[in-house]
């Protein structure tokens, strides 16, 4: 009985020092996959629509020999000429920046002022930015600041809701048609689908649209705090941007998204010293969408 235990005891001591040599010697254990079933199903299904790359694929800046974070990124004029970038035309899920249409088919088709009622379907939304419950009430406008502010889920699929979803998400849709976004596609009104995909190029044409036609989102998107009311109580929440940008007085709004299918995206409007007009800087599939964008401003 003794030699069975001594010899499991040795193979026990050879294995921890296995293990303890490939961590402090700098030679890391290879995993398969660390994603949950789903996250591999979402990651299989916006394959299949959009031929997405892994993040880190080494495309660069030109004349940078540095391998970027960032699967897509550009830099543009607000009017649309390109000043820097890679994979401009390639389709990803753009997760919460969907949510910068979302709130313009809402200030397009509500009254900022209609007061919508926080259902338990929009409860319901994966996520619970904003805080929001059910039976509380909000005019359309603080639903918006939640949307672009801390990227509240419920706040967008409570709109959608409040309006009729197929409908809501059809406008979206006819939107990004209008504005020639035709690598774009929408399928609800959170960015919670990695189904919900754009390109560099069509988000630059989107932002120069809404700083045209409804800047005011913009103007909300930049602000580092905000405050919304419920109607039903009079009781104020604070919102905290979760924008890294927000409060600077070179950035001019834009919105962030993350699902696990896509990692990081950032969509930037700024002032540029010595640039007559505002420069858009899209980041896509990002591990530091901040830090790459700035390195992007820096290089401008």
């Amino acid at each position: 009985m003794d030699k069975p235990i001594a010899t499991i005891s040795i193979l026990l001591a050879f294995l921890v020092g296995a293990s303890l040599g490939m961590r402090y010697f700098g030679e890391e254990p290879i995993l398969v996959s660390e994603k949950t079933p789903e996250e591999e199903n979402i990651n299989f299904e916006s394959v299949l629509i959009g031929e997405i790359p892994s993040p880190g694929s080494g495309a660069s800046i030109a004349g940078d020999t540095e391998p970027q974070t960032a699967v897509a990124a550009g830099a543009y004029t607000l009017s649309g000429k390109n000043i820097l970038g890679w994979n401009l035309q390639k389709r990803w899920p753009i997760a919460s920046i969907t949510k910068l249409m979302s709130a313009h088919i809402a200030s397009l088709v509500m009254d900022k002022a209609e007061v919508v009622t926080i259902s338990q379907t929009a409860v319901d939304t994966i996520g619970d930015s904003g805080g929001l419950r059910v039976g509380e009430a909000f005019q359309v406008m603080d639903l918006l600041k939640a949307m672009l502010l801390v990227s509240s889920n419920d706040a967008a699929a409570a709109i959608a809701e409040h309006y009729g979803n197929e409908e809501f998400i059809t406008l979206m849709n006819q939107t990004a048609e209008e504005v020639g976004m035709g690598n774009t596609r929408f399928v609800e009104p959170t960015g919670l689908s990695p189904q919900n995909q754009s390109t560099v190029e069509d988000l630059v044409r989107f932002a120069n649209y809404i700083w045209q036609n409804d800047r005011q989102l913009l103007e909300i998107s930049r602000r580092s705090t905000d405050y919304i009311v419920d109607i039903n109580t009079g009781l104020t929440r604070q919102l905290v941007s979760i924008n890294a940008f927000a409060g600077r007085a070179d950035f001019l709004g834009g919105k962030t998204g993350s699902i696990p299918a896509s990692d990081d995206n950032l969509l930037s409007v700024f002032s540029v010293p010595d640039r007559k007009e505002p420069v858009v800087v899209v980041v896509f599939g990002s591990q530091d969408r901040f830090g790459e964008t700035a390195k992007i401003l820096s290089d401008l």
